[in-house]
This record gives C-alpha cells, sequence and structure tokens, in this order.
C-alpha cells in the first residue's frame, strides 16, 4: 500500500515545478550565480562563468565517453551499446554537478528551468533532430519517485521535447519488479551490476515504434547501462535508431 505522504509530496513538488517555470520568466535574478556579476540571458549566469562550465569536448561518439581525439572508445568497440549514438553537453562536475544534485537529491526545481537552459545552448546537430520522431525518458524507480515526487529526466525531457518541437512518449518504457525483490540504487555500482540491475527492472510498453527514430533524454550518463537497457526495450518495440542526449557525463576515473 503506497503511503499518502508520497502521493502529497508528488502534488505539492508539481506545484513547485510549475511555479519554478513562472518565476524562471518573471523574476530573473539580476546576479550570477557563481560570481555575483550582473547575469546573462540565462537569468542566473553571466557570460563569463558560462564559457568556463566544464563543456565536454572530444568524446566517444556511441556512448560520450570524453576522449583525447573524436572517435568512438574501446568500450563500445569491442561491446557496443544497445542505443547508436550519445550526445553530453557538459562533463558531470562541479558546478553543473552540484547543480544537478540540488534538483535531483534535494528536490530544488528552481533548477529545472536553468538546466533545461543549458541543454538548450548545447543541442544536438540541426541534422540530427530533423530525423528524430519522437522523445523518451525512463521512468523513476518506485522508492526515488515517491522519495522525489517527480522523475527528474521526464521533467527535463518535457522541456526538451517541446524546444525540439517533437511529441513525447510517457509509457515507452515500464519497470516491473518480481515480488520479494528490491529497488538496488544505481550509484555504486560498477557497470556490469548497472545492467543487470536495469535489464531486471525496464522493460519495453507497447507502442508502435516501427522504423522510428527515437531520442531517449538523460539527466547524466555514467556508464549507460540505463540508456543500454532503455534503448532494448525500444527496439524491442520496433525503434529502428535510439540516440541519447544527457545534460552531463561522468568523466572516467582518474581524469
Amino acid at each position: 500500500m503506497i503511503k499518502t505522504n508520497g502521493y502529497w509530496s508528488t502534488v505539492k513538488n508539481f506545484l513547485v515545478y510549475k511555479l519554478s517555470e513562472v518565476a524562471h520568466w518573471f523574476t530573473q535574478q539580476a546576479e550570477c550565480e557563481l560570481c555575483f556579476a550582473p547575469a546573462g540571458p540565462a537569468g542566473f549566469l553571466c557570460p563569463a562563468c558560462f564559457a568556463d562550465l566544464p563543456m565536454a569536448r572530444a568524446a566517444c561518439s556511441q556512448c560520450a565517453e570524453p576522449l583525447s581525439q573524436p572517435g568512438r572508445c574501446q568500450h563500445c568497440l569491442q561491446q557496443p551499446p544497445a542505443f547508436d549514438y550519445a550526445f553530453a553537453a557538459y562533463l558531470y562536475r562541479a558546478p553543473v554537478s552540484l547543480w544537478l544534485q540540488q534538483y535531483k537529491d534535494q528536490r530544488q526545481l528552481r533548477w529545472l528551468p536553468r538546466l533545461s537552459w543549458l541543454m538548450r545552448q548545447q543541442m544536438p546537430a540541426e541534422d540530427i533532430i530533423n530525423r528524430i520522431d519522437a522523445i523518451a525518458f525512463v521512468p523513476s524507480a518506485r522508492g526515488k519517485l515517491l522519495r522525489r515526487g517527480f522523475n527528474p529526466a521526464g521533467l527535463l525531457a518535457r522541456n526538451m521535447a517541446k524546444a525540439m518541437h517533437k511529441p513525447l512518449l510517457s509509457n515507452a518504457l515500464q519497470r516491473h519488479y518480481q515480488p520479494g525483490t528490491t529497488e538496488q540504487d544505481q550509484r555504486g555500482l560498477n557497470r556490469r551490476q548497472r545492467r543487470q540491475n536495469q535489464q531486471r527492472s525496464l522493460h519495453a510498453g507497447q507502442l508502435p515504434l516501427q522504423g522510428q527514430h527515437i531520442l531517449l533524454i538523460e539527466d547524466v550518463i555514467t556508464t549507460g547501462a540505463t540508456a543500454d537497457a532503455a534503448a532494448r526495450a525500444l527496439k524491442q518495440q520496433g525503434a529502428a535508431i535510439v540516440g541519447l542526449w544527457a545534460l552531463a557525463r561522468t568523466p572516467p576515473k582518474g581524469s
């Protein structure tokens, strides 16, 4: 039985989210979030601090892992994921990582329009956007959804679908759990454990996606295990191409 406080948390966070959208446009702060200089068009960053954000430069064309030069990483050459390409605008480093943590873990929905703005500044190439048929996202695990009251990737996907004028598929992916099993948080798991964890819980919906090009929206790519399971489920429904667009990519350890 679902606790009622989870329901009211969802309602409260949805209302905060809608109010944050309005506040972003009518009450943008005049100072930069980082240096307190006059903010630029973003309303929370000055142009100089925006230029200093940890941008993802050269990266693997399939999984977006940072590389010293463009191409494909060794892992994708040896064991390619189910998604066909990936793009991440920023590296998961401060301050982007801190903003995402405030958005996701501290439920500060005022960051949603700001993070959406950051994604729109570094969009995939226009020829890719023109070929996309629809936008999809990974549903949150039950425990996380009850704690947060919202799906971080789902809200970003909604905003990106609007910006790209593409339909949003809200039920292309589903989560199912066997009785007696518990959800395991992805954080702290290695690549193999993450893949097994997602393959157990993430399943295909029942949409007719034959021959379509689907773009999957994520907040962060770590190992790509979640996107791999999601792409497999989308292709089970007939999708021909599945791409991945995330706000940030976790760099390899030690980099």
